[in-house]
């Protein structure tokens, strides 16, 4: 007895599998095609796990099978199991879906370097036509050398005040452009000149791969912002220096060069120019406002 319960038991077992296997759906019949959904995905190097996505169009009454392949491509390469990792290159997209992913971790290697980059192609397909977009190129930034980003925050904007001599400091903030826009990765602005939030000294942002070498350099000539002056009314703040008989200008052109250190704590700028905030009205000079800056830094 215990013998034949033991023998329907595993019949039982072996009934319901094949029950279940004949639920599950099949592939695709219909008519449908697959295609990569994006020509080009840039991540930054850090970013960990993200997605290239893959789309389906068409009939669908099934299972649709992608198999993808990825190779190296562009003057520097990102290699497979080295400079990412894909998850699989083989997925199943449902009858419900219309878009599948394949997953891949990127990884940081902490070395300074240019961009990565590498392809990503549908090979085969099961249940679908492969379509006319079979690659996307994928682009891995590297986030060490992005020192745009990290300069982005709260600094102490230091200097000395020609008129008094004396050590002057003000909060500062630097902000950037969004990534996508005209100006992402070349230009920085530094809120809080003279104690003021709505005053901006803008600065040009430049990072040479080839030397390793990086600078900050705050733009003359540029508008900073307006302020209302009493007898004057609302004048534009501008950033100039003086010449060499102590009159207030504005250059049309020129820069103050600036670095940052090793451990990214400080930026000092060349100490034989100075910044002073022109007060202009109509294309006069009627003054200034927040001092004759020099000998300027910037600390964290």
């Amino acid at each position: 007895m215990k013998l034949k319960s033991i023998y329907t038991i595993l019949l039982a077992a072996l009934t319901f599998t094949a029950c279940s296997d004949d639920d599950e759906p099949g592939m695709n019949s219909g008519t449908a095609s697959v295609e990569m959904a994006q020509a080009e995905i840039s991540v930054r190097e850090n970013a960990g796990i993200f997605n290239v996505p893959v789309s389906v169009t068409g009939e669908r009454n099934g299972l649709v099978r992608v198999e993808v392949e990825v190779a190296e491509t562009g003057t520097t390469p990102a290699m497979d199991d080295v400079h990412y990792y894909v998850t699989s290159k083989s997925i199943v997209i449902s009858a419900d879906d219309n878009e599948g992913n394949i997953e891949i971790a990127a990884v940081n290697d902490d070395e300074i370097n240019e961009a990565r980059t590498f392809t990503v192609t549908i090979v085969r397909a099961e249940g679908a036509e492969i379509g006319a977009n079979t690659t996307t190129t994928v682009t891995l930034r590297d986030e060490d050398s992005d020192f745009y980003e990290k300069l982005k925050g709260a600094w102490k904007m230091n200097g000395i005040d020609a008129g008094t001599g004396a050590s002057t400091s003000w909060n500062v903030n630097i902000t950037g452009v969004s990534e996508g826009e005209d100006g992402y990765g070349e230009i920085l602005y530094i809120s809080g000149f003279g104690g003021q939030s709505s005053l901006m000294v803008t600065a040009k942002y430049n990072y040479d791969m080839t030397t390793k070498v990086g600078s900050l350099e705050l733009v003359y000539g540029t508008v900073m912002g307006q302020l209302n002056f009493t007898g004057l009314g609302v004048c534009d703040v501008m950033a100039g220096s003086v010449n060499e008989a102590g009159d207030i200008i504005v250059p049309t052109s020129g820069t103050i060069p600036g670095t940052w250190n090793e451990d990214f704590t400080t930026i000092t700028f060349d100490a034989s120019c100075a910044l002073i905030g022109a007060v202009v009205q109509n294309n006069v000079i009627q003054g200034y406002y927040g001092g004759l800056l020099g000998n300027i830094t910037l600390t964290k």
